[in-house]
């Protein structure tokens, strides 16, 4: 699974599992998953870093996943929810079971951005320009758009 993952990354295919929990959890959305362990350090800071500014991400019409790996409650924006969370590690996590990842998918689950430690907002955002996600326009295309 890590080898399919990497090559799917590498030529910007996108696994058809990702992509149908991206249109399960966030049609027409960005989504930020972030493989934690609930009781790590890591958490906390990634926590505070995304309360910084709330208002970013909801421009940036993104929502947002916690998969914990201690047994605790999956979170969407901060509310317990009944997210595919086994789905989700086979998709994303590389076989970081447990580990700290934050995974950055654009609306069509391709992954923008991986992180084995906490991003701010700005990150987020640059990963999302740089791609052209926030409008959902490729990034090869935007030169062709001004």
């Amino acid at each position: 699974m890590v080898l399919q993952s990497l090559i799917a990354e590498i030529t910007g295919q996108v696994p058809q599992q990702a992509e149908k929990l991206v249109e399960q959890i966030a049609a027409g959305r960005l989504l930020v998953v972030i493989f934690e362990d609930t009781a790590g350090a890591l958490r906390v800071w990634q926590n505070e870093l995304l309360k910084i500014n709330g208002d970013a991400i909801r421009e940036m019409n993104m929502w947002v996943a916690c998969v914990p790996a201690d047994g605790q409650p999956a979170l969407l924006n901060g509310r317990p929810t009944d997210l595919p969370v086994a789905e989700l590690r086979q998709a994303l996590s590389e076989g970081m079971s447990g580990a700290f990842q934050v995974v950055l998918l654009n609306f069509d689950g391709e992954v923008i951005l991986r992180a084995n430690g906490p991003v701010t907002i700005e990150q987020l955002a640059d990963a999302v320009g740089r791609t052209g996600s926030a409008s959902g326009t490729p990034a090869n295309d935007i030169g062709r758009l001004l």
